[in-house]
């Protein structure tokens, strides 16, 4: 059974052709065509999930994983501006959605019709396009024009630079008719695949470039895994000249790499602020969350070179100077084999500092105070290899981002947009595609702001959430401005409250556990790990103590490194 609907029976079809398995519906009447042609497909998956804002992040967390568009449905009205949080976080950590809007016939538009807004363009500000259909087509060219949109719109999503793309579909009343004869003959276009890369002279000048240059610094962000990627790091990184930075996120994660940026940098006097900045930065990936880096190559003189297949000029450190439309992977495989003869300690002075940095930091959170800092540091230690590790926002990825990276972990994070809106949701959405073993590390505001993210089926056993609870939105004590405000603090930043995560896992009926100090963490989370469903480890941290002990944390390093 399908609906009568033309456009709707060639979407389906277009679906099928280009591979698009997972469609998120969200309850409603005006997408009704859509919800009775796919709720019971044979090929493909949909999924209903009633809050139109959890759903686009656990469309976003499935689409993550899978790199492949996942299609997100709703009805008309308010309904699709919930979708925006999710879709801003899509385009800016350049996720494939296909964004699907069902909308009232345009006559009725600002004529006092309910439940109908302005939908046509309504994102194009977080989208890579946006089209809309033409209604009731059902023959001749409008059908081949409707065709030829709905087949772009599936392309973009992956074409170039992943990201999303929104169709608008006004649909005519009457909604709920279906038929048993399904007649969509729907062509694809093919685009063919090509291979950027450089010129032979241009290659030759930035080898010789790098030659020349007694510190060069790689600065890696956002990025998924990739083994061959980081093969030719490790090699580039012999260099004696060169240093290779990295925060989780990254997922580039060695030895011979700077993993723990802030943990090196923050307290540095002007003399070792001179030793990091680079003769040459060669930045890769998106999203660096140290604001430690960004001050400190803002304030120098660098020469800037940004590796991205995009061509995009981004221009975070004011020093762009080249940009070079390759993936990294591809860029640093050309460059990497070469051995640049130059007399350097730049790589050799930075590990030796690192190293200290570690030992101090090591030191000083193994005889601290309970807070914030020793509960990351306890659960950073204790998640099992194998993991995907997905991090909440705000105070929670700074504290992530103190701890070694490890190899036997992969990270992810809403880091495109960085809002605590829909983490929960994404990985919900992430671990039910997955399979693989998955933990949440969440602050509370966050976790609670998400509350919807467990309504609905897709809640994996393989999913294990950590919920660090300091009463409140611990990063407003830590960053600089908001403790100048007076009593603003508690009640308009911060946020303190005293809610506990217990009584939301007894809603949805998930296995709970707490701790309060280090020795019932390190046991609740052996219990964690050992649970066959999904579950939720709450941990309270001291609210007023947590931004003491950290400053303490940062003075020591810098005075024992």
């Amino acid at each position: 059974m399908i609906s009568d609907k033309k456009p709707v029976q060639d979407f389906v079809s277009l679906l099928c052709k280009h591979g698009i398995g997972h469609v998120i519906i969200t309850p409603g009447s005006r997408n009704a065509p859509f919800i009775i042609s796919l709720g019971e497909h044979d090929t493909i998956k949909a999924h209903s999930i009633i809050d139109e804002r959890s759903a686009a992040f656990v469309a976003l967390g499935m689409a993550q994983q899978l790199a492949h568009p996942v299609a997100l449905i709703c009805t008309s009205g308010t309904a699709a501006l919930n979708f925006a949080p999710a879709i801003a976080e899509a385009f800016y950590q350049r996720v494939p959605l296909l964004v699907v809007t069902a909308d009232r016939p345009i006559e009725w538009i600002d004529q006092g019709e309910g439940q109908s807004i302005r939908q046509k363009e309504v994102f194009k500000n977080y989208v890579k396009a946006s089209f809309e259909i033409a209604e009731e087509a059902n023959e001749g060219d409008l059908v081949w024009y409707n065709v030829r949109l709905m087949d772009e719109a599936m392309r973009c999503c992956t074409e170039g630079v992943h990201g999303p793309v929104h169709i608008n579909f006004p649909l005519r009343e009457s909604l709920y008719k279906t038929t048993d004869t399904f007649n969509s003959d729907v062509k694809i276009i093919e685009r063919a695949a090509t291979d950027l890369s450089l010129s032979a002279s241009e290659l030759q000048g930035l080898k010789q470039k790098i030659g020349l240059s007694k510190k060069v610094m790689v600065l890696a962000g956002q990025m998924g895994p990739n083994d061959s990627l980081l093969e030719n790091l490790v090699a580039f990184a012999e260099n004696e000249n060169v240093v290779v930075m990295t925060e989780a996120h990254s997922n580039l994660s060695h030895p011979g790499f700077v993993t723990t940026i802030d943990r090196l940098i923050m307290g540095f006097d002007e003399e070792e602020k001179v030793l990091l900045i680079p003769d040459l930065l060669i930045t890769v990936g998106h999203n660096i969350i140290s604001r430690k880096i960004k001050e400190y190559l803002r304030s120098g003189q660098i020469e800037h070179w940004h590796v991205d297949v995009s061509g995009e000029g981004l221009d975070t450190y004011k020093q762009l100077t080249k940009v070079i439309p390759l993936t990294p992977d591809s860029f640093f495989k050309s460059i990497a084999r070469e051995k640049y003869q130059i007399a350097s300690s730049y790589r050799k002075t930075l590990l030796e500092m690192n190293s200290k940095a570690a030992s101090a930091s090591n030191e000083f959170i193994r005889t601290s105070s309970w807070s914030d800092l020793q509960a990351f540091d306890t659960i950073m230690q204790h998640i099992p290899s194998g993991y995907d590790v997905q991090m909440g926002n705000s105070s929670v990825v700074r504290y992530v981002l103190l701890s070694d990276s490890r190899k036997g972990l992969s990270y992810f994070g809403n880091r495109g947009v960085a809002g605590i809106d829909g983490c929960t949701s994404t990985a919900v959405g992430a671990s039910f595609i997955s399979k693989k073993p998955t933990v949440l590390i969440t602050g509370d505001i966050g976790f609670f702001y998400d509350s919807n993210a467990f309504w609905n089926e897709m809640v994996s056993g393989n999913l294990k959430i950590i919920v660090v609870n300091n009463a409140g939105g611990g990063i407003f004590r830590i960053i600089p401005g908001p403790n100048t405000t007076g009593n603003a603090l508690d009640k308009y930043f911060e946020t303190t409250h005293e809610r506990k995560a217990e009584s939301m896992a007894g809603m949805y009926n998930l296995n709970y556990n707490a701790a309060s100090d280090k020795d019932t963490l390190e046991r609740s989370i052996e219990w964690l790990f050992k649970q066959e469903g999904c579950a939720i480890l709450e941990v309270h941290t001291p609210r007023l103590e947590n931004d003491k002990v950290q400053k303490s944390y940062f003075n020591y390093i810098k005075e024992n490194k």
